[in-house]
C-alpha cells in the first residue's frame, strides 16, 4: 500500500463516524409514536339474587347393634344339653343351653313334700282355732312354717328355670364358647347376641350447629360395601356435652338394616341437611382472598371495577354463601376476578345466571 492510499482511507473515517453520530441524533429528536392502548380484559359477571340455601352436614359414624349382650349363666353347673349353632338366628325365648337339674328336681320333690306337709298341719291349727281349742300363737308358728316351706319351693324353681338359658330379644348369636359336658361356672360367656334389625350410628358434628339439630331429624348414610345404596334414619339421642378437646356434640341415631346388610362395627358416611333458609351464593371463583378477608369485584356505572369486601359462610361444590358485603341486583366479576384491580374498565363478554 502507497502512501497516497492510506492518507485517503484516514480521512474517511473521521466523515463514517460523523454520518453515525448524526443518525442517532436524527433518532433520539425524531417525534415518537404513540403506543396502541392496551383493550380491555374481558370478564364475566354474575347478578347477585337470593335463592334457597340447605346446609348439608357430613359426618363419619360407626354402627352399634341396636341390642347386644353376653349369654351368661347365673348358676354354676354341667352343660346337659346345647340347643343353637353358631350365628344362628334365634327369637326372644328360644332356648339355648340346657343345665343339669337332675339334683334340683330331686330338692324340689322333697321341698313340694314338705310345703304339703306343713299345709295340712296349717289347716289342722285353723280348724283347732276356730273352736277354740289351740291358742293363737300354734297358729302363728304353723303359718310361718308354711311361709317358709312355700318360700324354699320358689327359690329352688327359680334355680330350675335359670339352669335353661334362653334368648333375651331377636337376634344373631356369636360363636359357641362352650361344650356338653362342661362345668359351667357363674359369669362365663355362653356366646353372644345381637339386634341387627336395625342398628344404631354414633357420629359427631361441630358444635357450631349443636342449636340446629334435634331429635327425630333424618339422616342418611352410605358405606363402602353397598356403595349404590342409602339407608335411612333418624336422630335418636343428642349427648348433652360438648367435647372439649374435639369441640363437637356426639349424636346417636338409628337407621333400617333390611336384610341384615350393615354389620355392627362398619364406618359409615353420614349425612343430613338443616332447615332451608333464603340467601346469597356466589362461584367459589368470584372470591379473591387476601390473608384472612375476602373479596369480589363488582360492576359500577360504564364497566368500571370496584372491590369490595365481604363475609362468607357455608361452602358448597363449586359455590359459597355470601353473609355479608353485596346485595341482590349487584354484578359480581365471575371469570376473569383474578385479573382485575380496582378501577379498572373491563369488557362484559357474557353474563352468567
Amino acid at each position: 500500500m502507497n502512501r497516497a492510499t492510506y492518507v485517503t482511507k484516514s480521512k474517511l473515517i473521521p466523515v463514517f463516524l460523523a454520518c453515525i453520530a448524526a443518525g442517532i441524533a436524527w433518532r433520539m429528536m425524531a417525534p415518537k409514536k404513540a403506543k396502541s392502548p392496551r383493550p380491555p380484559i374481558a370478564v364475566t359477571v354474575l347478578e347477585v339474587t337470593t335463592a334457597p340455601i340447605v346446609t348439608k352436614l357430613e359426618s363419619i359414624g360407626t354402627a352399634v347393634s341396636n341390642e347386644s349382650a353376653d349369654i351368661i349363666s347365673n348358676v354354676t353347673q354341667t352343660i346337659a344339653s346345647i340347643h343353637f349353632d353358631d350365628c344362628q338366628t334365634v327369637k326372644k325365648g328360644d332356648v339355648l343351653v340346657q343345665l343339669n337339674v337332675d339334683r334340683k328336681n330331686a330338692e324340689k320333690k322333697q321341698i313340694e313334700a314338705n310345703l304339703q306337709e306343713q299345709q295340712r298341719e296349717l289347716r289342722r291349727q285353723e280348724l283347732l282355732k276356730a273352736k277354740k281349742l289351740a291358742q293363737g300363737k300354734d297358729y302363728d308358728t304353723q303359718y310361718s312354717a308354711w311361709l317358709k316351706a312355700k318360700a324354699s319351693l320358689e327359690a329352688i324353681e327359680a334355680e330350675i328355670k335359670e339352669s335353661t338359658i334362653v334368648a333375651p330379644f331377636d337376634g344373631v348369636l356369636g360363636f359357641r364358647r362352650v361344650s356338653v359336658g362342661s362345668l359351667l361356672t357363674a359369669g362365663t360367656v355362653i356366646t353372644t347376641i345381637d339386634d341387627i334389625s336395625r342398628l344404631k350410628i354414633d357420629f359427631t358434628i361441630p358444635e357450631k350447629y349443636s342449636q340446629l339439630i334435634h331429635s327425630g331429624m333424618m339422616i342418611k348414610a352410605t358405606c363402602i360395601a353397598v356403595p349404590d345404596k342409602i339407608f335411612s334414619g333418624q336422630i335418636l339421642s343428642i349427648l348433652p356435652r360438648i367435647s372439649s378437646i374435639s369441640r363437637s356434640i356426639s349424636v346417636r341415631g338409628t337407621i333400617d338394616n333390611p336384610n341384615a346388610i350393615l354389620k355392627p362395627g362398619m364406618m359409615l358416611k353420614i349425612s343430613l341437611q338443616l332447615k332451608e333458609r333464603i340467601g346469597i351464593k356466589i362461584p367459589e371463583k368470584s372470591i379473591i382472598t387476601i390473608g384472612d378477608q375476602y373479596f369480589v369485584y363488582i360492576l359500577t356505572d360504564k364497566n368500571k371495577v370496584k372491590r369490595q369486601e365481604v363475609s362468607v359462610g357455608e361452602h358448597y361444590k363449586g359455590y359459597v354463601e355470601i353473609t355479608k358485603g353485596i346485595t341482590p341486583g349487584l354484578k359480581v366479576i365471575v371469570e376473569g376476578a383474578g385479573l382485575v384491580s380496582e378501577g379498572m374498565t373491563v369488557n362484559v363478554v357474557t353474563k352468567r345466571k
